[in-house]
């Protein structure tokens, strides 16, 4: 429970009346105090790390030697671990290394009066008090990582992602991302960075306000799908904030001729095919600099084709491209067992497995619960003997792992989807019924991944109003498994030869 009043009452542990320190304002100046059982926690305004007060008890203090740093880096380790305030939350690893700075920092204060040593005893009945600082500013730095650009010009740009690259920045992933590669490609400066904790354990934590990133205004929770462009199986939070990638200093001018392979624009011919680069008017002037805004993701594990916008124009237009569902795109998908109908639609609400809250689940469509999401399929070929099939998507909405939850929910989880039930176990139970189950093993361990790749895209250039059109064929790993599967050489070149029949 979130209190404005700083002169807290003490309960539990602390026994009854007035906590003792509770008029000393801290040293990171808190804001608001949560109150708990086991402790304290006041959170500061301008969104530093907690502060903890504890008494010490006589159990506690039984120990011949009662160490600061020891007594402190356990109580708020553990206390931290059952506590699910969201302020508590921001702390996450508390070593005794960052006890012992915050003690030199004169942070830590026993019965009133600072703290000197980490070795100093501790006795029962003190009171003590740490403040911890906040981390260093996290930086998403530009990377040299190679990127398979379909098409550029100066303000869009057409990639098809890798299986195993993630698109955000985010907790674990501070490297090797989508972003890092696009400010080296951009040759835009590092991006500082605000993550969240995220205290109730999504995938990604919201990125908020602060000055490297630019919020859409006024948007609410379905409006927030479509004005971002979330796919189906976008590994983010549902309301996450689509960012742009502000160029908050001084901006080289870059001229990159890309070949035809990356100049390659799919089956339409009316399209601007201009590969100029980044926007290098008005350098310095961050209201005309070049900022790549990603609009839509697709998942780590995921393959396939997503648009990036260079300026905070193509960046609107093709938000609202996507919140009006004009933007086309089909995924491929191979599939444990073959759907019983060729064609069909699932209509399911996405909601928040109550279960695990890092996984979406099904709810009746319409029930109110979570959001209203609508998938429609086609069964292009079946495999390993009806074992399983390669099915493509066509997605009316765009909701976290619509398309992996939908395939769950028809009883058909996507081959190496481990989250939603396309588990190698499962392979062997269903796909090896009528196929060799070595050869089965193989493929989902060559996989390594849920076979999910976005192959279409299209949509309306937000500048010259051209309809551009871009087809990427899966990767190695997903034919590779189509042929292992019994998908003939001759059936997998007729799929990439002609263009997506629509759905």
């Amino acid at each position: 429970m979130l209190m404005s009043n700083y002169n807290l009452k003490a309960s539990g542990p602390y026994g009854h009346g007035a906590w003792p320190y509770a008029n000393r304002r801290l040293p990171c100046q808190p804001a608001f105090t949560i109150k708990s059982r086991q402790h304290v926690v006041s959170v500061s305004a301008d969104g530093s790390l907690p502060s903890f007060a504890f008494r010490v008890t006589t159990r506690q203090a039984a120990s011949t030697k009662l160490r600061l740093d020891t007594f402190l880096a356990t109580q708020i380790t553990a206390d931290l671990a059952s506590n699910n305030e969201a302020a508590a939350a921001r702390t996450q690893d508390v070593s005794r290394a960052k006890i012992q700075a915050s003690i030199a920092a004169g942070l830590v204060q026993i019965n009133g009066r600072p703290a000197t040593k980490p070795s100093q005893q501790l006795r029962p009945g003190d009171s003590v008090i740490c403040s911890l600082p906040s981390p260093p500013p996290m930086q998403a730095l530009p990377e040299a990582i190679p990127l398979d650009i379909r098409y550029e010009d100066d303000h869009v740009i057409v990639i098809n992602k890798a299986a195993g690259m993630v698109v955000h920045v985010a907790p674990g992933h501070y490297t090797g991302t989508l972003v890092n590669a696009l400010l080296h490609h951009c040759t835009l400066p590092a991006l500082n960075l605000d993550l969240d904790p995220n205290p109730r354990g999504e995938l990604d934590p919201d990125f908020h306000h602060h000055p490297d990133m630019a919020l859409a205004p006024g948007c609410g929770s379905d409006e927030m799908d479509f004005a971002y462009g979330h796919d189906g199986d976008d590994e983010t939070e549902d309301d996450e904030t689509a960012f742009l990638l502000r160029n908050n200093g001084s901006q080289s001018e870059r001229n990159d001729n890309h070949n035809s392979k990356n100049s390659k624009t799919g089956n339409l011919g009316n399209c601007d095919v201009g590969c100029s680069g980044v926007v290098s008017s008005g350098l310095g002037d961050s209201s005309s600099s070049p900022r790549p805004g990603i609009i839509h993701r697709i998942d780590k594990g995921t393959s396939g084709l997503l648009v990036v916008a260079k300026t905070e124009l193509a960046l609107t237009r093709l938000q609202a491209q996507f919140k009006a569902r004009s933007v086309d795109r089909l995924y491929e998908s191979i599939t444990v067992g073959c759907p019983a109908q060729p064609r069909g639609r699932v209509e399911a609400n996405i909601v928040r497995d109550p279960r695990d809250r890092k996984r979406m689940a099904a709810a009746p469509y319409g029930s109110g619960r979570g959001r209203t999401a609508g998938s429609g399929y086609s069964v292009v070929a079946a495999l390993a003997g009806g074992g399983a099939a390669l099915v493509r998507w066509k997605l009316d909405t765009g909701r976290t792992h619509q398309i992996r939850v939908h395939a769950k929910h028809i009883g058909h989880p996507l081959l190496g989807d481990d989250t939603y039930g396309g588990t190698a176990a499962a392979a062997l139970t269903v796909v090896a019924r009528n196929f060799p189950a070595d050869k089965v093993r193989q493929v989902v361990e060559d996989l390594g991944r849920p076979a999910l790749h976005a192959r279409t895209l299209a949509f309306i250039h937000p500048v010259t109003g051209d309809r551009l059109a871009f087809e990427q064929p899966p990767p190695e790993d997903f034919r590779r498994a189509l042929l292992q599967l019994g998908l003939g050489a001759e059936d997998l070149s007729g799929l990439d030869a002609g263009s997506l029949e629509r759905l």
